[in-house]
């Protein structure tokens, strides 16, 4: 009984520890997930695709007023792209950047903002920068893949896809700002430095694995013990079920009313049983019909020799019955004796 019992709890412990197994892995799987999609989705195209359209609904049609003009307010707009800088986060601080060696190097901590008009000139950026003065042609070409993209612009591009990159977690855009008559006054060119998030984020994801992986280590082992105890349960009831049967008690029956796989077993089980029962009943009977037959075969064979010893009794008094009374007598009386035998055997 107790090694029994010991294993259901073993049953009930395997699946404890299943469940929480279950528990703390997914959650891992899913942080690792998580991770790995922010991961791609920075380093993807669609990313840059968003920072265009965003550019080009909120920002490009506050810029189509001071770009037209004529000369260009570039003090307009400084003020409309220091504003969104200031509301979006694009730019960090307000203290004056750190000459920079070039305008990939610098937008790799922070975000930059330049407006060039259709002349190719810089009108103005945010924040402002020396190594590219204001006012003067803009070289597109000392940023890696800005040249081209520029130029599309300017062919009147349209698709986010086409004036955007992504190139090394520097991010760079082009936005056009349409100008009179539809054609295409300047170009907003947006540059942003991702960091690199591969190590910070598995290093979260560690932490996390621990501090949040036991919450739910625990509950995943709450959830499986009342669940495997539910379980084990069910089965202790047909295993104890099977016991009487073994022991020819078939009044035990197991109740699950349950329409599951288990339910379905213990009422297969249940009808088993009684088809056992039935078929024992049967085989009993049929074997009491069987030693009644072979007393009564016995019996009649019985009967049969007593009744030929008389008629031989009764064959040998004739004989002696007018020459010895006396023998005649004395062999009616061993045949009335096979008489009473054989009426005592057929009374049972």
């Amino acid at each position: 009984m107790m090694g029994e019992i010991f294993a259901l709890r073993r049953l009930r412990w395997k699946l404890t520890l299943s469940y929480t197994l279950v528990a703390a892995v997914t959650l891992l799987a899913l942080e690792l997930i998580l991770a790995g999609a922010l991961v791609a989705f920075l380093n993807s195209d669609l990313l840059p695709r968003l920072v265009v359209q965003n550019f080009r609904d909120e920002v490009a049609p506050r810029l189509e007023r001071p770009l037209n003009q004529n000369p260009p307010n570039a003090e307009g707009i400084r003020e409309e792209l220091v504003g969104f800088a200031d509301n979006s986060g694009v730019r960090g601080g307000d203290r004056p950047p750190p000459p920079p060696t070039s305008l990939g190097n610098y937008t790799a901590d922070q975000g930059a903002l330049l407006v060039v008009d259709d002349r190719r000139r810089l009108l103005a950026s945010v924040p402002e920068m020396q190594g590219f003065p204001e006012g003067k042609r803009f070289d597109a070409g000392s940023i890696s893949g800005l040249e081209p993209l520029v130029n599309a612009a300017f062919d009147g591009e349209e698709n986010s896809g086409q004036l955007s990159s992504n190139v090394g977690g520097q991010v760079v855009t082009v936005t056009p700002i349409e100008g009179k008559k539809g054609r295409v006054a300047g170009v907003l060119v947006g540059t942003l430095g991702l960091p690199n998030l591969t190590a910070p984020l598995l290093i979260t994801v560690g932490i996390s694995a621990i501090f949040l992986a036991i919450p739910a280590a625990f509950l995943g082992a709450l959830f499986g013990f009342f669940t495997a105890w539910s379980l084990t349960r069910r089965i202790g009831r047909l295993a104890r079920a099977a016991r009487s049967w073994s022991r020819g008690d078939f009044s035990v029956t197991t109740k699950d009313r349950s329409r599951d796989e288990l339910g379905q077993l213990s009422r297969e089980l249940n009808s088993m049983a009684a088809e056992l029962e039935n078929l024992l009943q049967a085989r009993g009977e049929l074997a009491t019909l069987e030693a009644r037959n072979r007393f009564a075969r016995d019996l009649h064979d019985s009967v049969k020799q007593q009744v030929f010893a008389t008629s031989l009794q009764i064959a040998a008094a004739r004989a002696l019955i007018e020459k010895d009374t006396d023998s005649a007598e004395s062999h009616l009386s061993q045949d009335d004796e096979l008489v009473r035998q054989a009426q005592k055997e057929l009374n049972g």
